[in-house]
Parts: structure tokens; C-alpha cells; sequence
């Protein structure tokens, strides 16, 4: 059942889904990059946690943190990290009140995965809940704000419609590299040597919040108006394809290299 249902999730999603990180779309292509960058002893063990073989089971679930949102709005603040624009960077105490963010929600996902004493159903809730936020932490405007909400109170004009700017890097930016998340995720992998995809894995989630920030301060926030509504050139997606595949690229491989070291 859940296989037939991996088919059949991403067309409900498209349908129906508000703009969340990356969209459906871009969370299964950083879950099946990760996915393709396990180690064989993980790869076994997190299949035992999911119940079966984890490739497709971790594209499955790597929406399942949208899914329940609206049921659990606590989680909500789980998915992102405002960070001012004009700032030097992640400041925990200022940018994470109640350690309620991305960051401190990924490194209490990785705590519980490594906790032998947690529950299975703890430690199954935190893998699906990881996969998806340490994608989500690399949508650069999930780590930067501009008093806009992340780019959501941003109206962009593209040709005779209207949109945010949040919801075309959730959705537009990675529409354009193609309608099929699986040959899109090899693509992306092709010619990556395993030195670079080593050096990639590297860092800690407060590492990928800074990199984030300063990725959305300077390709987007910097070549935007401060002020009113953005027209956006027709090729805008397009011209976003080098960044998009950079950190869907850089999200698959950080959350395999933490998943990697959790089960050794």
C-alpha cells in the first residue's frame, strides 16, 4: 500500500498543497539523493525503522512534515529560521525564541535518532520529521527574512500573473529542472566525484542556516528592490537552475552524511 501510494502522493500533493520548502517536488529529490549516498549499514537499519527497503520509503516520507502541519500547528515554526536580512548571521538566543526553529528542531531530530532508549515510534516521528527539515534549511528563504515573511508578503509579477516571492523558490525554481523528481535527483548526482560529495556532507545545521542566509542575502534579497512589487524576468526559474541544484544537491547529501554517522 504504501508503495502504490509513493505514485500516487506527489500528484495529491501538487493538487492540493499550500507553499511549503521546495514543494513536494524538491523534498523528494533531496530525500532520493540521500537516499542513493547511505552506507549499506544504513541503508539496512533505517529500512528495519521504516519498515521497508528506505529508498523509496524516504522519498515517500519526505513530505510527510507538510502533510501534518495543519493538524499540528506547533510544528509549524519547525520548518524555517528568521534571520534579518542586514544581520551577520544565526544568532540563537535573538533568531530561535524557546528554541523553536529549524536548527534546534534538526539537532533535537538527530538527538532522539541517536538515543537507544527512545521509542520506535519517537525515533520513526524524528527520522520523518529530519528529512524533511534539513531540505527545508537549505531553501535560503527558510533562513532569511526582510520583515516579508520569508519572501511571502513579497508579490512578484511574472509576465500577466501574480505570485510571492516565497512560493517561487518553493515551487517555480524547482519545477524547471524537469517533472520527474527521480531523474531529476540523478541528474543533479551525475559527475559528482566522491571527494566533492565527502567534502559536501560536512557541517552543522547552525553552518547550513548561515550559508543559507547568506545565499538569500546576496542572489535574491540583493538583486530585488527593497521596496513594492518585483517583476521577475520570464527566465527567472531558469536562471535560478544553478543554485536550485547546488542546495538540493548540498540537503541530500548533509542529511546522508548525518544519517550515515547516526547509524554506523
Amino acid at each position: 500500500m504504501r508503495l502504490a501510494l509513493r505514485f500516487l502522493l506527489p500528484l495529491l500533493l501538487a493538487i492540493s498543497a499550500p507553499a511549503h520548502a521546495w514543494g513536494p517536488q524538491g523534498h523528494e529529490i533531496a530525500a532520493r539523493i540521500a537516499a542513493d549516498n547511505l552506507t549499506p549499514a544504513a541503508r539496512m537499519r533505517i529500512s528495519q525503522l521504516l519498515g521497508g527497503d528506505a529508498l523509496p520509503l524516504m522519498v515517500l516520507d519526505s513530505n510527510w512534515a507538510d502533510e501534518v502541519r495543519n493538524d499540528r500547528p506547533q510544528t509549524s515554526a519547525w520548518h524555517y529560521v528568521n534571520i534579518e536580512i542586514g544581520a551577520r548571521g544565526y544568532d540563537r538566543r535573538r533568531d530561535c525564541p524557546r528554541d523553536n526553529c529549524v536548527v534546534r528542531q534538526i539537532e533535537r531530530d538527530i538527538g532522539l535518532l541517536r538515543d537507544p532508549r527512545a521509542p520506535r515510534s519517537a525515533r520513526l516521528e524524528a527520522f520523518r520529521f529530519l528529512i524533511h527539515f534539513v531540505a527545508d534549511l537549505h531553501q535560503p528563504l527558510h533562513a532569511a527574512d526582510r520583515h516579508d515573511k520569508g519572501g511571502n508578503s513579497v508579490t512578484v509579477i511574472e509576465g500577466r500573473r501574480r505570485s510571492n516571492l516565497h512560493r517561487v523558490w518553493d515551487q517555480e525554481v524547482v519545477a524547471a529542472l524537469g517533472p520527474d523528481s527521480m531523474r531529476v535527483a540523478a541528474d543533479i548526482e551525475r559527475g559528482v566525484s566522491p571527494a566533492a560529495r565527502a567534502a559536501m556532507m560536512g557541517g552543522t545545521p547552525t553552518d547550513w542556516a548561515n550559508e543559507s542566509f547568506q545565499i538569500a542575502s546576496r542572489e535574491i534579497y540583493g538583486r530585488l528592490p527593497a521596496n513594492g512589487s518585483v517583476r521577475l524576468p520570464r527566465d527567472y526559474a531558469e536562471r535560478a537552475q544553478p543554485l536550485v541544484r547546488q542546495q538540493l544537491l548540498r540537503a541530500g547529501l548533509r542529511l546522508a552524511g548525518i544519517l550515515n554517522t547516526i547509524y554506523r
